[in-house]
């Protein structure tokens, strides 16, 4: 007589092996997904309390620093009179405010210098995965065109260096954490536009995102 112990156990089947590795396969996924969109909505959210912090820490440098913001809004400091971007860290003496402001730990004020040859200047950008104060000040406008309707000579006018920002410029990769910016601008205050705050016009793949500040 077969005792139950003796009785042939069958394996599970090829296709039920198959069926549970796809159920795994889609939950790693799911997982994977959700974790990555967690980071980059964490990433924002910190980025723009950042920004936060860095503008409650140039309010209160500006507050202090009134004599040396001239009538157009660029800063002298001793000798030198530029706009705030082109002023290092260690010039402007801004980390005792930041310090206050709960930011001693940014990443502050790496800009450099790109020659744009529409406009045959260089223009101060943020260097990526950095932060920044930037003014307003340069704002280029396509003057004619030809014919087939491409901009052909351009116009820079200075109207607007008394508008200061604070930024931040996207590093390569942090394409997910820009989009979840994009949809938290109009509750953070925030805009997305060029790497240098100079530029009217803001979209999808913009380089920065920019609180302003004055």
């Amino acid at each position: 007589m077969k005792t139950a112990c003796s009785r042939t156990r069958k394996g599970m089947t090829i296709a039920g092996l198959m069926i549970v590795i796809a159920v795994i396969s889609i939950l790693a996924t799911m997982m994977i997904l959700s974790s990555t969109e967690s980071i980059a909505t964490a990433k924002a959210a910190r980025i723009i309390a950042n920004l936060q912090i860095l503008k409650r820490a140039t309010l209160a440098w500006y507050v202090d620093n009134r004599d040396k913001v001239q009538s157009d809004g660029r800063v002298k400091i001793g000798d030198t009179t530029q706009p705030i971007q082109q002023f290092s860290d260690e010039q402007l003496n801004l980390a005792s405010y930041l310090s206050h402001a709960g930011g001693s730990g940014l990443n502050f004020n790496k800009t450099t210098a790109k020659y744009d040859k529409n406009i045959g200047r260089s223009n101060t950008y943020l260097k990526e995965g950095c932060y920044g104060i930037c003014d307003g000040g340069t704002v280029t406008v396509a003057k004619t065109f030809d014919e087939d309707g491409n901009p052909k000579t351009w116009e820079t006018t200075e109207a607007h260096r008394n508008r200061w920002y604070v930024g931040y410029a996207f590093q390569e990769g942090e394409e997910a954490v820009r989009d979840k910016i994009k949809g938290m601008m109009k509750t953070a205050g925030v805009f997305l536009g060029t790497a240098d705050a100079h530029q009217d016009t803001y979209h999808d793949n913009s380089t920065a995102v920019w609180l302003r500040v004055l």
